[in-house]
């Protein structure tokens, strides 16, 4: 459970503890413990039960189960599965395998994307174990008097634990007892490089300051300790730091808001038009499954499926490109993030530094003196300046190398395998060369040893230092020392005695034993001493200048301590250097060497006491008064990286705001701040320092205002969690910014407040200090190498490189993928137009359906999905650096610039395309475009026949052949030119012949509502006593709708156009109704309201059952288009046989009727004959021996119900059906054409594609890849099926080329325009270039 608000405001102050100040005796009673024989069993087993498990408490953990549910339930996934369900309702109730098909692909579609989310956005929580993986499975502990090994998660407070070098500290500790070298690596915990010295005595007030505390989870690199265990597992201050990071709330990164507002605004526009629509169609009387159905389709049209799994797979491929880069990302969507960065908190050790101690600089006397020279590193850039051969800087090379306890580990001076092992070749280690050369993130290569030093950070840097000029190992093997006073912090020096390898026997080797060496050397020793500057100086009365021992004169120590203090003030650690020799008529060979000898509190041998104040109650040895010979200072930092100042330079340019924030002293994170550029001008601090030391005031000439400068340095003693806002926003104010000696809970607090002032912050760190802050900054950034695992558990992305320059590296990708990410969108969505618009023109024209619910799923999760990924791989455009930080609540990812572009610019050019492409295709087959309006209203098209006027023209047979007979033709107004005679079964088809063309087409009146109730199978349906007057509740037209319509002169139409069609097939015209027709049509084993809702197999007389209309109902259920109002209004019904004087319609409304009589041929109803009656042989079906166009022969009007079958005229509707689902396709093609020309337009949002190139290999891939899909889409028989796609022809791919050339132009003008009318300008001050918005750019600029 993450903390209340109260507790999380605790744990955000200052470590509040008072063991460290508490009396030792009275701790003793407090805890109830022994300090010599620690606490007794009952005791553990009691304060085990009161304080538990010595470890930290895991996290709460979302169960796997939950994130998948939760991966399958977004907004868009919830309006899938709503259509998928509604879509097997529909199914269900009327038997359309169309209904069916689309269901199963919205399930799937929802099912492929949540399991694919899913997939790549798990990752297992394992920021506790991390922690735990800090606690040592054994620790050395008193109890009951006996010291024994016991388990670390079974300490308790009180328990006195003993700890030696190379151990974890178990649990927060005071010490009671202690070595004089022992130090703890606090790095973790407070960012310090160097091992803090720890006494038993309490120094400072604050509990991480005071050197009496040993806290959990730090290691001890030197000595050893006997303490007190004071808290242990959640209560220790490491438990608390674990509990912020897991309480901080780290809120939606800015990629997630801005997908879940584009997702609001998609699915707020797709609900509204479904919803209007649902309504204009209830009005309009459209079935209500048919109108959910088409509701869906809006709602589909609109919801770009595959727009999540688009953005999934851009952050998946963009992360793996950033691994390259040498940054591992956590979180996708941080990447994102960390483009959106307008300020970076970064930690100064390991990142801005290497996160290794080196010598900068040193000091020497040379032929000129002492000197600060510099050394090879990346701190003074210029490279090494001192003289390797001089004498004095071999003097200072050898104390450095002697006075030194640090050594290089061996096994790392060999090659290892992944497993550690040796690496072997002919039997032997395979030597690993002192340097390495090692490329990071950015492509830059560092020199670093590779030989890993074990002991003192300081002492490590000076053996690194030495050993390529003079090797150590070999110095110290022919030097071995015979006395060695260890540092401690009350002499704070360090000195050795060793022998001179001068005056070595010569048979002396390196691997002679010391004990020999020592033996045989007669001749001098010598005394090497190091330790602090000041400490040093003092005990020194010459100097070693040029090689030559000169006496040092007040001038010449004045002068090395201004060299001390400059180089201090540029926050590097000093340590001073010198030596005497010691001549053996004084100190003969076989002298014993001692600290402290007997009766004397110094040691008998020179140290340079002969200034040194005693105790009067000391005695001291009179050797030690012999002054030293100074020889010089090492200056030691972790140097800046070579990478990190053009880093910070890039990220001024780009207006990210850099501030350090720091564990380290302030004099130190200020030199390191000017080194790398976070600090350019002079701080607040220097200000006031400058004007004291001047003895300046205000108003004074020349006093500096300290309100006035860019730059701070601010302490964290002077920060605190309840600072007023006021003071935290006129820190914050500054453009340069050092936090320094701050604390876990503090860089929490100023990343919160950097937040607070709107900043996207990204914070680096590599602490177990920094964990809370990588978790509630918007982008956590851990090192990858120096790194703690909990600051890697809490992070979002790791530099593996530990490279401060990879970061801006990351900034670079950041921005590049939220370019890519809108010009994805903004491709996606131009396709919604022409998916959308369709849905629109059938409700608003009544044409047939331009495009399927189930291609527009082919198009946004099939033909535009590698397109839309391929804008990952899109190189960034040149400007992309010098924008100024994204701003969150302006720049969206989607704005209205975006939408009006995709939406009002290409997308209604896109729909344009496929609206003349769906024109095209239907008007080759017969269906001209000022024929479609209204016909495809009320769900009719593709299931009756058409009816037609036609102006001249003619009818002709499958062979093309006239019929003989022609055609009568209207003489009469308005008729004349009409024809005024139908087709027959011999010559069915009509040709505009020279220059005839279809007027206008109606579908005959549904006026016929039968009984309920099924047919058991088909043979029943073939029977006309069977079925009678039942219609499932369909309705359906009858015998008096075609008069009606007959008597207007509309036929039925059979184009000869669709005859010379890819589709045509002549058995239509003799149709066998028990074969199945696929998919989810009219005839096999469909259910009954399928079966009655197409095209009648025979015609029902409602004049036959009813001659005087009374079952006549006033428009019930019946929506007919006012053409086919007007021809029921003028018919009269008693030329079929209905009384005289009836109507079937009242009012303009078209009665629907009850009771009718069915007859197909059969002679099996009464009032029926034999044969084909009614109308002939063209509206009944033919009675054959068997069906198809070939065996039209053995028709006969003569029927035997028992040898022959009823052969059914579908042609008409049939046509309509195919000439759709290939006008759909070719629909469906024509979105492929005009993608192309969007995806090039969506490469660039600024630059030319002349500028940009064509250099994305992806994305040349994905335009082929989107053609040759929607080709294997279109003529695949196997899918067709399902997608109701067809083999369109060749030509039909062609019209729409010309509107992709269109779109493609009228861009690229669009943004030449845009270029040539905001003109650019660069900013003197900060390089960064600013852009003067034009019209076009401030309108049309996404």
């Amino acid at each position: 459970m993450a903390p209340s608000k109260k507790q999380d405001d605790d744990l955000k102050k200052n470590v509040e503890m008072t063991e460290h100040k508490e009396d030792l005796g009275e701790m003793e009673k407090r805890l109830g413990t022994n300090y010599e024989t620690g606490l007794t069993t009952k005791q553990v087993a009691d304060l085990q039960a009161k304080w538990g498990e010595n470890k930290l408490t895991p996290p709460p953990e979302t169960h796997i189960c939950i994130k998948f549910i939760l991966e399958l339930t977004d907004f868009f996934s919830l309006l899938l599965w709503g259509g998928g369900v509604l879509c097997f309702v529909g199914y269900g109730l009327e038997g359309a395998k169309d209904n069916l098909y689309l269901g199963i692909v919205l399930f799937f579609v929802v099912l492929a994307t949540g399991i694919f989310s899913f997939v790549q956005n798990q990752k297992s929580d394992s920021l506790m174990k991390s922690f735990a993986n800090m606690l040592p499975p054994k620790v050395l502990v008193m109890r009951d008097g006996k010291t024994g090994n016991e388990d670390a998660i079974k300490l308790v407070p009180g328990d006195i634990v003993l700890v030696n070098a190379g151990d974890l500290i178990p649990a927060d500790m005071r010490i009671l007892e202690c070595s004089d070298n022992l130090t703890v690596d606090q790095a973790s915990l407070t960012g310090e490089n160097e091992a803090q010295k720890r006494r038993k005595e309490c120094t400072h007030d604050d509990p991480l300051e005071t050197q009496n505390l040993c806290f959990f989870g730090t290691q001890v690199p030197e000595g050893s300790c006997k303490g007190v265990v004071i808290s242990i597992g959640d209560h220790t201050v490491m438990g608390r730091i674990a509990k912020l990071a897991m309480g901080t709330d780290k809120g939606q990164t800015p990629i997630n808001k801005e997908i879940e507002n584009f997702i609001h605004i998609i699915s707020a526009i797709a609900i509204f038009l479904g919803i209007s629509f649902l309504i204009i169609n209830a009005v309009g009387g459209v079935p209500w499954i048919t109108n959910l159905v088409f509701m869906i389709g809006i709602i589909v049209a609109n919801v770009p499926e595959g727009l999540i799994t688009t953005v999934t797979v851009c952050l998946t491929l963009t992360a793996n490109r950033m691994h390259s880069k040498m940054v591992l990302v956590k979180n996708l969507e941080g990447v994102e993030t960390l483009g959106s960065t307008s300020c970076i908190c970064s930690d100064k050790t390991g990142t801005l530094t290497q996160n290794i101690m080196t010598v900068a600089q040193i000091v020497y006397g040379g032929k000129n003196g002492f000197s600060i020279e510099d050394c090879e590193s990346s701190f003074s850039k210029a490279g090494a300046t001192y003289d390797v051969e001089n004498a004095s800087f071999k003097a200072l090379a050898r104390c450095a190398t002697l006075c030194n306890v640090s050594v290089f580990d061996e096994n790392s001076k060999f090659e290892t395998d992944n497993a550690g092992e040796f690496v072997l070749k002919n039997g032997e280690k395979v030597p690993v060369d002192f340097f390495r050369m090692r490329e990071q993130g950015d492509g830059s290569v560092i020199r670093e040893v590779a030989w890993k030093p074990v002991g003192n950070a300081s002492e490590a840097a000076m053996i690194k230092f030495v050993h390529p000029i003079s090797n150590v190992e070999a110095a110290r093997a022919v030097a071995p020392p015979e006395a060695v006073i260890p540092f401690n912090s009350k002499n704070k020096y360090q000195v050795h005695v060793h022998v001179d390898p001068a005056y070595n026997d010569a048979s002396t080797t390196a691997s002679t034993p010391p004990e020999e060496i020592i033996a045989k050397n007669k001749g001098n020793r010598m005394v090497y001493m190091k330790g602090a500057p000041e400490r040093i100086l003092a005990r020194c009365d010459k100097m070693m200048v040029d090689g030559k021992v000169v006496k040092m004169t007040a001038e010449d120590s004045k002068k090395i301590d201004a060299l001390n203090m400059s180089l201090a003030e540029n926050g590097l650690r000093v340590l001073a250097f010198c030596q005497a020799t010691l001549d053996t008529r004084k100190f003969p060979p076989g002298y014993k060497y001692t600290a402290d000898p007997d009766g004397y509190c110094s040691p008998n041998f020179p140290i340079g006491d002969f200034d040194m104040k005693y105790d009067a109650r000391e005695k001291k040895h009179p050797n030690s008064d012999e002054g030293m010979v100074y020889l010089g200072m090492m200056a030691l930092i972790a140097p800046p990286r070579p990478a990190v100042p053009p880093a910070v330079s890039k990220c001024k340019t780009a207006g990210i705001k850099v501030i350090m924030v720091t564990g380290d002293h302030p004099v130190t994170a200020q030199a390191i701040a000017y080194k790398v550029g976070i600090l350019w001008s002079k701080t607040v601090g220097d200000m006031e320092k400058e004007n004291d030391r001047d003895g300046l005031s205000p108003g004074d000439e020349g006093w500096q205002d300290p309100e006035q400068a860019q730059a701070i340095v601010v302490p964290g003693h002077t920060i605190s969690v309840d600072m007023p806002e006021e003071k935290w926003d006129a820190i914050l104010a500054h453009p340069q910014i050092v936090f320094a000696r701050t604390s876990p809970q503090q860089k929490l607090v100023i990343v919160e407040n950097c937040q607070r002032q709107g900043h996207i912050v990204a914070v680096t760190g590599d602490g177990v200090n920094d964990s809370p802050a990588l978790k509630q900054a918007d982008i956590g950034v851990a090192m990858g190498i120096m790194g703690s695992e909990v600051s890697k558990n809490a992070a979002d992305m790791i530099l593996l490189d530990d490279n401060f320059a990879s970061i801006v590296a990351g900034v670079e990708e950041g921005r590049l993928i939220f370019d890519n990410l809108k010009k994805s969108i903004c491709y996606t969505l131009t396709s919604n137009i022409p998916e959308i618009s369709p849905f629109i023109s059938q409700v608003l024209f009544q044409i047939p359906l331009p495009l399927s619910t189930i291609l527009i799923l082919g198009i946004d999760l099939g033909t535009d999905m590698v397109p839309a990924i391929s804008m990952a791989y899109e190189t960034a455009e040149a400007d992309i650096m010098k924008r100024p930080p994204r701003n969150a609540k302006v720049d969206r990812l989607v704005t209205k610039k975006l939408i009006n572009l995709a939406y009002l610019q290409i997308g209604i050019m896109q729909a344009m395309a496929g609206f003349y492409v769906y024109m095209v295709v239907l008007n080759d087959y017969g269906y001209p475009p000022h024929v479609l309006m209204g016909l495809g209203g009320n769900d009719y098209w593709g299931k009756q026949p058409t009816f037609c006027r036609f102006m001249g023209g003619q009818y002709v047979n499958v062979a093309g052949e006239s019929n003989p007979t022609a055609a009568t033709v209207g003489t009469a107004a308005p008729n004349v030119g009409v024809l005024t005679s139908g087709p027959d079964m011999a010559y069915p088809l009509w040709d505009r012949g020279d220059g005839g063309y279809v007027i206008d087409c109606e579908f005959p009146v549904m006026n016929f509502n039968g009984k309920g109730g099924s047919l058991a199978n088909n043979a029943e349906r073939m029977d006309s006593s069977k079925v009678n007057d039942h219609t499932a509740g369909e309705s359906t037209y009858t015998y008096e709708s075609v008069k009606a319509l007959e008597a207007r002169h509309y036929y039925e139409y059979v184009p000869w156009r669709a005859r010379m069609s890819p589709f045509w097939d002549a058995d239509w015209l003799y149709y066998d109704i028990t074969e199945e027709e696929a998919p989810g049509g009219q005839f096999g084993d469909s259910v009954d309201s399928m079966f009655f809702s197409y095209q009648p197999i025979g015609m029902w007389s409602i004049c036959m059952a009813d001659s005087d209309l009374s079952s006549g109902k006033k428009g019930a259920g019946n929506r007919p288009a006012q053409e086919a109002k007007d021809q029921i209004n003028a018919f009269d019904p008693s030329t079929v046989g209905c009384d005289s004087g009836t109507s079937m319609d009242a009012d303009s409304q078209v009665w629907m009727f009850s009771e009718a009589t069915f007859c197909n041929g059969d002679g099996r109803t009464t009032g029926c004959d034999s044969g084909q009656n009614l109308d002939g042989n063209w509206h009944m079906p033919n009675w054959c021996t068997q069906c198809g166009y070939l065996n039209k022969d053995t028709c006969s009007s003569t029927v035997d119900v028992n040898t022959m079958v009823p052969c059914a005229n579908v042609a008409s509707r049939m046509i309509q059906k195919e000439a759709q689902h290939h006008a759909q396709g070719a629909y469906f093609i024509s979105i492929i054409v005009v993608q192309w020309a969007d995806l090039l337009i969506c490469k660039t949002r600024w630059l030319s594609l002349r500028s940009q190139g064509m250099k994305n290999s992806v994305m040349n891939f994905g335009l082929f890849f989107e053609t040759l899909l929607g080709a294997w889409l279109c003529y695949q028989p196997g899918i067709q099926m399902g997608l109701g796609t067809r083999n369109i022809r060749f030509t039909h791919w062609l019209p729409g080329i010309p509107w992709s050339c269109l779109i493609f132009s009228y861009d690229e003008v669009r943004k030449y325009l845009m270029r040539t009318t905001s003109p650019e300008s660069v900013d003197k001050a900060s390089g960064q270039v600013i852009r003067l918005k034009g019209w076009l750019e401030r309108n049309t600029y996404y």
